[in-house]
């Protein structure tokens, strides 16, 4: 499908939506006196104001302080998980728990001097100096840079190389001992650091899983530091150059785990590329070469934009209805200009390929995502609910709704080159929830492995997150089998993506040191466990319990090498013990009336490294709505805690909630 095509239909989306939102607000009442322009309201005439799918306001890194988080986030779902597990074993489950270590978790920014326990002013606000040996020599710059190009450049098609290399010899012109300052060569340090530091085992490989000062995900912060120092100096006259630092602050920002800062950054680099024009067409006066480095400029931003938003379900900032810019090439010619000596993979494929198709696979995603958002708001408007799941009928409406919308994914990857499918063994096919060995090619580069490898992950991560939202939590008497089906899908996109991660970590390192490729294993991860909560008694809970445990094989790999992996394999076996607790009480026939506190602390087993005693985030006081919000770390009112969710209030009984949950 072509991406005008995409564009367009999101855009008569959007308009439609527009007006039958705007057709179901009320009038406001208007003084006979008032002139025709006041009687305008801004809300009903620009299509706001509708009734949305509401999300959460989670503590996510500072326990006084909330961020909002959209129905489609991982938070929310952690949310809907923690509020089914509190009632369901009616004890305390910690909102600690829930979540892995992580230096957002730890530091209040990247370069913060105190951890965030450490609750002085001083600690948020004060950022340490860096001392003449948290920089590089110019051999050392010389290592990491050779990283960058086969590792973030190839992924990341941003910069032209030759110009890159041409500017930072000229940084060492009139010294062999110091380089003149440029926040470009800073910001590719980071990353570079931050890579290839990943690769390092950590000096204390133990139990501990507390993200220092030292963990890989912030490596390169000092000159991460000094980047964002020189670009405040660039603002009012902003350059290419400029952007290109901004959108790699961002990819260096979400490595390290401060996604509200990366997001941030990312409002401000759109705003940087429409100062600069790059929404538009490029200028025919421009030298070919440079017209394409525009496009892919601007492509990468906008798929980074709204890769992040759907990620966090918030609103962002670039409009397609605005943009004029026709998406980057990818033929022969474009990849010998374009600054770079990569091999040709194929008759119709260059190493500019694969900024094509992600960008085409992220809007194909973000159509779904726009239409059936709107869907959902526009079943909403009609119901006394903030969301779905206490309506069958109309969680059914809006499953069907999806299922109508998802051949926009068919149709990209039926015009997927097979040079960037990564093949499988036997009768296997990529791309697929089959969940078949890979066949790594042995002599293939190790940039083209990672650009097939990253494509078929965000595939299944996007689809995982499309479907995750009718993984139902509440179970009644009324049959949703498109919802079912939906929810089934959600857990085949996580198995699969946890086979491919698993047998990539501990037989090769083509995805080691890549961050991002972590934070999808716990997101499929965090799917996985929804799952077997949900549906006790599928057929399917099974299977996705046999990929828990090697999820938590893969999280004790990355482990080795920055702590927040380290953390997620503990977080996972506190949650699936007490998964696996509820499931067994409902395979012997039992409701949620469970044992006692010391019966499910004596649950897990040596073997999952799970021993008596062990603080599992309970404890025997009775559970209060106050106290779970505090828990949770979410920010209720009076009632809220309902809207995640309840067990049982449409009459099933409490019997309901596991006999349901059968294909």
């Amino acid at each position: 499908m072509k991406v005008r095509d995409l564009e367009q239909q999101i855009e008569n989306h959007e308009c439609s939506s527009h007006n039958s939102g705007s057709s179901s607000l009320p009038s406001p009442p208007v003084s006979a006196a008032s002139p025709a322009g006041s009687r305008l309201d801004p809300l009903k005439e620009h299509g706001g104001g509708r009734k949305v799918w509401e999300g959460i306001h989670a503590t996510t890194v500072n326990p006084k302080q909330t961020q909002y988080y959209g129905p489609a986030s991982s938070f929310y779902f952690i949310g809907r998980m923690n509020s089914y597990m509190n009632v369901a074993l009616q004890i305390h489950c910690s909102y600690e728990c829930m979540q892995p270590n992580s230096a957002s978790r730890s530091f209040a920014s990247p370069t913060s001097s105190a951890p965030r326990r450490v609750n002085t002013i001083e600690s948020r606000t004060y950022s340490e100096s860096p001392t003449n040996g948290d920089y590089l020599t110019a051999i050392q710059e010389d290592y990491f840079l050779n990283l960058f190009w086969q590792s973030c450049h190839s992924i990341y098609q941003i910069l032209d190389e030759s110009e890159f290399k041409e500017h930072y010899k000229s940084l060492w012109a009139t010294s062999g001992t110091s380089r003149k300052p440029s926040a470009l060569v800073d910001i590719v340090l980071a990353l570079c650091m931050q890579y290839g530091i990943a690769f390092m085992p950590r000096s204390s490989v133990s139990a501990d899983s507390d993200v220092d000062s030292n963990d890989a995900t912030i490596a390169g912060r000092w000159f991460y530091r000094r980047c964002q120092l020189l670009l405040n100096c660039e603002l009012e006259s902003p350059s290419i150059s400029t952007l290109q630092c901004q959108i790699f602050s961002c990819v260096y920002l979400c490595n390290a785990s401060f996604q509200n800062m990366a997001h941030s950054t990312l409002a401000t680099a759109v705003r940087t590329a429409h100062i600069l024009g790059l929404h538009l067409e490029p200028s025919l006066d421009l030298p070919q070469a440079r017209r394409e480095l525009h496009r892919r400029l601007w492509w990468t931003l906008y798929a980074v934009e709204i890769k992040t938003c759907m990620k966090l379900g918030r609103p962002w900032s670039a409009q397609l209805s605005q943009v004029t810019c026709s998406l980057p090439a990818d033929d022969h010619d474009s990849a010998l200009q374009s600054g770079s000596s990569f091999a040709s993979i194929g008759p119709n494929a260059t190493w500019l390929t694969y900024t094509i198709q992600s960008i085409k696979l992220q809007l194909a995603t973000n159509a779904i995502y726009v239409s059936f958002y709107h869907k959902c708001a526009e079943i909403l408007s009609t119901l006394e609910v903030r969301d779905l799941y206490s309506n069958p009928d109309s969680l059914e409406k809006c499953a069907a709704f999806l299922t109508a919308d998802k051949t926009r994914l068919e149709h990209w990857l039926s015009s997927l080159p097979d040079a960037l499918k990564t093949r499988r063994r036997g009768d296997g096919v990529p791309f697929s929830t089959d969940r078949s060995t890979l066949e790594v090619e042995l002599f293939a580069p190790a940039w083209l492995q990672r650009q097939r490898l990253l494509l078929e992950l965000l595939y299944h991560n996007l689809s995982m997150n499309t479907y995750r939202p009718f993984i139902n939590f509440l179970r009644s008497a009324t049959e949703t089998p498109e919802s079912d089906s939906h929810a089934i899908s959600s857990v085949a996109h996580a198995q699969a993506m946890t086979q491919i991660m698993h047998q990539i970590f501990t037989a090769t390192d083509i995805l080691s040191g890549w961050h991002e490729a972590f934070q999808w294993q716990w997101n499929a991860t965090l799917t996985l466990l929804g799952y077997i909560l949900a549906y006790p008694l599928s057929p399917s809970t099974a299977s996705a319990r046999t990929y828990i445990d090697r999820s938590i094989e893969v999280f004790e790999r990355l482990g080795k090498n920055f702590a927040q992996a380290a953390s997620a394999a503990n977080v996972t076996r506190n949650l699936v013990t007490k998964a696996d607790y509820l499931v067994d009480k409902a395979q012997e026939g039992r409701t949620t009336s469970i044992g006692t506190i010391g019966e499910l602390q004596q649950y897990g087993s040596p073997g999952m490294g799970l021993g008596q005693g062990q603080d599992l985030g309970i404890n025997e006081e009775n559970m209060g709505q106050g106290d779970l919000a505090d828990f949770m770390g979410l920010a209720f009112n009076s009632g809220d805690f309902m809207n995640f969710e309840p067990l049982w209030p449409l009459g099933g009984g409490g019997s309901d909630a596991w006999t349901l949950g059968q294909e």
